[in-house]
């Protein structure tokens, strides 16, 4: 570890608690974007067109959507707000594409001079989703940081003479590094004038406190298992519960990528336009982590079906990837 990484952890120490949330808070937030940004891979479009940001912008901007543009012969793109009238279905006639920087566009047609790429159907971001699994994840971490502390059984020693402390203190010292201590006067075993024992200890917090980290482990899976679930990642089947049947377990698979393909289905109408305003041959898909999933959802669903044409008509056929596939998996 250099330096540098020291001198962090120290101000991290230094650090007032609302900073420390504010951090964690982050590094969560953070965390679960960049799992959603990760859905789908682009191929063949401009090189000016950064696609990290096509994710970052339909899932973070309020109007849930962004748009490339042209601009001094390259194509960006950029955020997207209303710029003009809207349709009897309540969707904009023309926008306007912003970035970050003086690239911009005004008096945008969707699929004339533009393409507009919207997150899904409800033309809905995910901000506020992800701002309320932030602070779920976040409290349930610092209940467990609670926990962890409260369930220490810490002595609290009261001593009464600097003599009895002094010993007390090289007592403790040695403790931590193994080895034994040996005292000379009876300070530590001195019985005072009311005999009463001159060294007296309070136990702060409840060691038993510790079994309840079990149900806040817990919940920290099911908050993950919600969370990755809606976006078709579920956790079912290495999170099964005890009263779970089969069918059950099946049947969440199933709704789990309800909004995945809902969103795939936008991003395909995006290149679709966008293929026909700038000329290209682009194209989109779900990453790798989906594409495995999702196969392995359909692979399932097509032995189901195999299973019910067995039944019904005697045969013993069978489905499975073919070795091209396999070789992917």
């Amino acid at each position: 570890m250099n330096t540098t990484n020291l001198c962090f952890m120290n101000n991290w120490n230094t650090l007032p608690a609302k900073a420390k949330k504010w951090l964690r808070e982050s590094d969560i937030f953070v965390h679960m974007l960049n799992f959603l940004t990760d859905m789908f891979t682009y191929d063949g479009l401009s090189e000016t067109v950064n696609t990290d940001f096509i994710e970052f912008y339909n899932i973070l901007n309020p109007y849930a959507s962004s748009g490339v543009f042209e601009y001094n012969g390259n194509e960006y793109v950029g955020y997207v707000t209303q710029g003009g009238f809207i349709d009897p279905y309540g969707i904009p006639n023309e926008f306007n594409i912003n970035t970050l920087s003086e690239a911009h566009k005004e008096h945008v047609i969707d699929g004339g001079n533009g393409a507009i790429c919207w997150n899904n159907s409800t033309h809905t971001p995910d901000l506020v989703k992800l701002m309320q699994y932030t602070e779920l994840f976040n409290l349930c971490d610092t209940s467990q940081k609670c926990l962890l502390k409260y369930a220490r059984l810490f002595p609290v020693y009261e001593v009464e003479n600097q003599q009895v402390l002094d010993q007390l203190t090289s007592a403790l010292e040695n403790a931590d590094n193994g080895e034994p201590f040996t005292y000379k006067t009876r300070g530590l075993t001195r019985m005072s004038t009311d005999n009463e024992p001159s060294l007296k200890i309070t136990h702060l917090g409840d060691f038993t406190a510790v079994d309840k980290l079990q149900y806040l482990s817990t919940y920290y899976n099911d908050l993950l298992r919600r969370f990755y679930s809606m976006y078709g990642m579920s956790y079912s089947q290495s999170m099964k519960q005890a009263q779970q049947s089969i069918e059950e377990i099946h049947s969440d698979t199933i709704v789990s990528w309800i909004v995945p393909l809902d969103r795939l289905e936008e991003r395909k109408k995006f290149i679709e336009k966008y293929n026909a305003v700038f000329g290209r041959n682009a194209s989109v898909d779900f990453s790798d982590a989906w594409k495995r999933a999702y196969n392995k959802y359909m692979s399932e669903e097509r032995k189901k079906f195999i299973e019910k044409y067995n039944a019904v008509f005697g045969r013993n056929a069978s489905v499975d990837f073919s070795d091209a596939w396999k070789k992917g998996i």
